[in-house]
């Protein structure tokens, strides 16, 4: 599957989790919603990596185990931080401002990766700021 359709797959069920978190979040406590949802990502996860055969042991020393490491504090915190942030505050404002990372995201891979820059992509960064700020206002 190309990246494009795993991207829209992805936007898809993001934004279906939001809401589906938020209700849950209306009976149960946020830790006891995190792990469930948590829980469930790692059964897909390895379910996809086992369907699509994309699963290797690599080496614990490796530089790529460490930034995988790195990764996974890194997402830990986003979905703590993201998990409280929505069972105090509505959707319409906790959404935009966590998906403030595609910003974060595309300016660390022009910066860090070295990732090209266009006129077309930092319009599109600014206006993504932008639309965060209106949305979350």
């Amino acid at each position: 599957m190309s990246y494009v359709l795993w991207a829209l797959l992805a936007m898809g069920c993001y934004s279906f989790a939001f809401l589906f978190m938020k209700i849950a979040l209306r009976d149960l406590p946020v830790f006891t919603v995190m792990p469930i949802a948590v829980g469930m990502l790692a059964v897909g996860a390895i379910t996809v990596a086992a369907l699509f055969g994309e699963w290797s042991v690599p080496s614990v020393w490796s530089r790529s185990v460490g930034f995988a490491l790195a990764a996974g504090i890194c997402l830990a915190g986003a979905v703590i931080g993201y998990f409280r942030a929505l069972s105090t505050g509505p959707v319409s404002i906790v959404v935009p401002i966590f998906g403030m990372f595609l910003v974060g995201g595309a300016l660390l891979g022009i910066l860090v990766l070295g990732e090209g820059v266009t006129p077309k992509k930092v319009l599109g960064i600014v206006f993504g700021a932008v639309s965060v700020v209106l949305m979350a206002t």
